[in-house]
C-alpha cells in the first residue's frame, strides 16, 4: 500500500529534499505544503519524475484556518513532517521583537499548528517528525529566538512521544547540523558581516568545527529523516536524532 506522508515546507531544502528520497525509495504519496505555489508545483513535479505522486496544498503554518481547510481536503496520512521553518538574528539589543516573534510563530508554534491540524488524519501506525536544529542543542549569539523555537521543539516532540504513543504513533526529531540550504547561505552571510568576516573565511571556520570538516546535503538529512518516518522504526520515540557530522555527542 502506498504511504501519504505530508511535509510542510516542501518546496525547497530540507523539505524537498526529504519528498524527493521518499518517492525515489519509496514511490511514497507527497502531500506538500508550503507558501510558494510555483516551487511546490516545481517540486511535485520532480517527485512524479522520481517514482511518487503528490499533490500541493499553499499553505502558512501560522495560518490556523488555512491549515483547517487542507485537512479537511487530505486522506488518510502515514506521516508528517514538520519542515517549515525560518531563520535569522535577533540580537537582544537590537529592534528584534517582532521578528523574534514571527520566528517562534513559524518554527515552534508552526508545527503545533501542524500537528493539531492534521492529527485526526493519523491513525496507528503513524510517524511523526519534527526538524530542529543543532542550535535546539546549544545557543548561539544573536540567534535567541531561533535557539529558543529549535530547543522547543525538541521538548515539543518529548510531550508528543509520550500523548500519542497509546495511539500507536510515533513522534521523533531531527536536529541536522550546517546544511547547504538557502537557509544556511543567508545565516552565512549575516554571521560573517556581524564578525567582520567574509562569508569565505567563516564558512572555512565553521566547518572546521564540524569533526567531519563539512557542511551536508539535504538529501543527506533525508536519509535520516526517512529511517525516523518509516514503520520500521518501533524503538526510537521521543528521541531527537543529530545529523550534524559529530557536533553533538549526547
Amino acid at each position: 500500500m502506498t504511504r501519504r506522508i505530508l511535509i510542510t515546507g516542501g518546496s525547497r531544502g530540507i523539505g524537498r529534499a526529504c519528498a524527493l528520497h521518499l518517492a525515489q525509495a519509496e514511490a511514497a504519496h507527497l502531500v506538500l505544503l508550503g507558501r510558494d505555489a510555483k516551487a511546490l508545483a516545481e517540486t511535485a513535479e520532480a517527485i512524479r519524475r522520481s517514482g511518487g505522486t503528490a499533490e500541493t496544498h499553499r499553505a502558512d503554518v501560522t495560518n490556523r484556518p488555512r491549515l483547517a481547510e487542507v485537512a479537511r481536503e487530505v486522506g488518510h496520512l502515514d506521516g508528517l513532517l514538520a519542515a517549515a521553518g525560518i531563520s535569522g538574528m535577533t540580537p537582544v539589543d537590537g529592534e528584534s521583537d517582532a521578528y523574534f516573534d514571527e520566528i517562534l510563530a513559524a518554527d515552534l508554534t508552526g508545527p503545533w499548528n501542524t500537528v493539531r491540524a492534521f492529527l485526526p488524519r493519523m491513525g496507528p501506525g503513524g510517524r511523526i517528525v519534527l526538524v530542529s536544529s543543532v542550535l535546539g542543542r546549544f545557543g548561539v549569539p544573536g540567534y535567541g529566538a531561533y535557539c529558543a523555537a529549535k530547543h522547543g521543539l525538541i521538548g515539543l516532540a518529548k510531550a508528543l512521544a509520550l500523548e500519542l504513543i497509546d495511539r500507536g504513533i510515533v513522534v521523533n526529531a531531527v536536529a541536522p547540523g550546517w546544511v547547504d540550504t538557502d537557509m544556511a547561505q543567508t545565516g552565512i552571510r549575516q554571521i560573517a558581516a556581524a564578525t567582520g568576516q567574509t562569508e569565505a573565511q567563516f564558512r572555512t571556520r565553521a566547518e572546521a568545527a564540524v569533526p567531519v570538516k563539512r557542511f551536508f546535503q539535504p538529501d543527506e538529512i533525508a536519509h535520516g529523516v526517512a529511517w525516523l518516518l518509516n514503520p520500521a522504526n518501533t524503538m526510537q520515540v521521543g528521541q531527537c536524532l543529530n545529523l550534524d557530522g559529530g557536533v553533538v555527542q549526547s
